[in-house]
């Protein structure tokens, strides 16, 4: 079930918000200690369109009590009186507040400022209330945080309830899904959260797909929590759902490596999608690399096969393919990229990924760097060409693609805050490809569009590199209509 958080200041608002949810979740929550006058609960029950959660949180527990903890605790009691269907009460004060069937009592414990060494000790102690449903709300940033919590969860006799507080949080109700919790906690909309990083009940349906999950269910990891990330759920889950698999993503934090790992396999996970920060972090999980993975020495999926984890390297692929239907606008050569001079600046995992690709498309490459022993030896093993950094704007070259910031060592004048390079020598007819850059406007790309050059932007080396990466994963052809649906909704069009 998913369950509404309503947390508004005036009885009008809340009646509005509760009439607007209705058609949209199993439950709603009420925050009573957010109204700015007493509440009255009965006029709250009698236009309820849904069944109600009554909670009123101390201001330790987030919540905007301003009276007195007698008066609290009084506004609870008549919760319980009135007959609500369930009513939070935390573990400290469970004993003070008694059984009154039929409402049920959600026995709570929240922590805003960290998951507790003891929160197994705690959670214990809430089974000893005689609750009904335990909720337990913690902050969840990264796997040491809900390592413990994906325990509890695990092995909970009582219904449970886990809200982890911040984005990352919600690795724990989608999981929460699958193990069987009875509800998760989502937002009207946007700007009406009731804690940092709560997800909105469209995002629960249609990001994460949360309805459809069921014990049956296997997922797929996708770690990071930007709007790339945002984004690949989006489209990956849509495109898994269209071929009917039963397979889902599960957004995941990245701490520490040993216990991701441990967490993969507790979650017995079937594929994880990288982003790219950690791209060559987590190859040491790999029993084996694809070509090339091996050759980038960095992956951006890996896959389960006989419980051993394979590594494959699908944004070469996917950037090169970015950059041939960019520049098959101006040419219809079946091979664009065949006999072009290719500038690559800067050494790294993205260069060694795209150069390969590069290579094998029929492109003459031209490295640039600060670095040069990196670049002469990638140069050697590439067969190809190197340059100081500086040499490139002397260098007659037909298409651009910046690998790697370089900035902090730039000491020219008037160059671009992003990249290092001076956009004033960028001409018409070049082609420029950023692959340092966020998926939103970059301003080197900006500056590049606006001299005449042809624009590779990130959402479409994102495109590609998704639909290769589904592809892997079903063994089946993707539906770009809906890829590209999906994506334009994630990110705007």
């Amino acid at each position: 079930m998913i369950c509404i958080s309503i947390a508004q200041e005036s009885r009008r608002l809340v009646l509005v918000d509760m009439h607007n949810a209705a058609g949209q979740c199993d439950l709603l929550e009420v925050r009573l200690d957010c109204f700015a006058k007493a509440p009255d609960i009965k006029e709250l029950l009698d236009h309820k369109p849904k069944p109600i959660i009554f909670s009123c949180r101390r201001p330790e527990d987030g919540g905007n009590w301003k009276g007195s903890e007698v008066d609290r605790q009084a506004l609870l009691r008549q919760c319980i009186v009135s007959k609500a269907e369930y009513v939070e009460i935390e573990v400290d004060i469970a004993d003070q507040i008694r059984p009154f069937p039929p409402t049920k009592r959600v026995i709570t414990y929240t922590n805003i400022r960290e998951t507790p060494g003891n929160i197994a000790e705690i959670y214990a102690q809430a089974q000893t209330k005689k609750p009904d449903v335990i909720k337990l709300a913690t902050v969840a940033r990264a796997p040491e945080e809900a390592w413990p919590l994906l325990h509890i969860l695990a092995g909970a006799e009582v219904p449970t309830v886990v809200a982890g507080l911040g984005k990352p949080g919600i690795m724990l109700s989608v999981l929460g899904k699958k193990i069987g919790a009875p509800w998760a906690y989502a937002a009207l909309e946007k700007g009406m959260e009731a804690y940092p990083g709560q997800p909105t009940v469209r995002e629960l349906e249609d990001i994460y797909h949360y309805r459809s999950i069921d014990r049956s269910t296997r997922f797929i990891g996708v770690t990071g929590f930007g709007e790339r990330e945002y984004a690949t759920l989006a489209v990956v889950n849509a495109l898994l759902a269209a071929v009917g698999s039963n397979r889902r993503c599960l957004p995941l934090a990245l701490g520490s490596i040993p216990l991701f790992h441990k967490m993969l396999d507790a979650v017995r996970l079937k594929g994880l999608i990288v982003d790219p920060e950690h791209h060559g972090s987590l190859l040491r999980i790999a029993a084996s690399l694809n070509p090339f993975a091996e050759q980038a020495q960095a992956a951006d999926l890996f896959l389960r096969d006989n419980n051993k984890w394979r590594a494959y390297n699908m944004f070469g692929q996917a950037s090169v393919a970015a950059l041939e239907e960019c520049m098959r606008a101006r040419s219809s050569a079946d091979a664009p990229l065949q006999g072009r001079v290719v500038m690559m600046v800067g050494v790294n995992t993205a260069t060694r990924a795209v150069a390969a690709e590069l290579k094998e498309r029929g492109g003459m490459l031209i490295l640039a760097s600060h670095n040069k022993a990196a670049a002469q030896e990638l140069a050697k093993s590439l067969e190809c060409r190197h340059l100081a950094f500086e040499a490139l704007y002397t260098t007659m070259h037909d298409v651009l693609i910046v690998c790697d910031q370089e900035k902090e060592l730039t000491k020219a004048k008037g160059r671009s805050s992003e990249t290092g390079i001076r956009p004033g020598y960028l001409r018409p007819g070049m082609t420029v490809m950023d692959l340092t850059a966020s998926i939103g406007n970059p301003a080197f790309l900006r500056d590049a569009a606006m001299r005449g050059c042809q624009v590779v932007l990130p959402r479409q080396v994102l495109r590609e590199e998704l639909a290769l990466q589904v592809r892997k994963i079903t063994g089946q052809e993707v539906n770009y209509d809906l890829l590209d649906e999906k994506l334009a909704s994630a990110l705007g069009e």
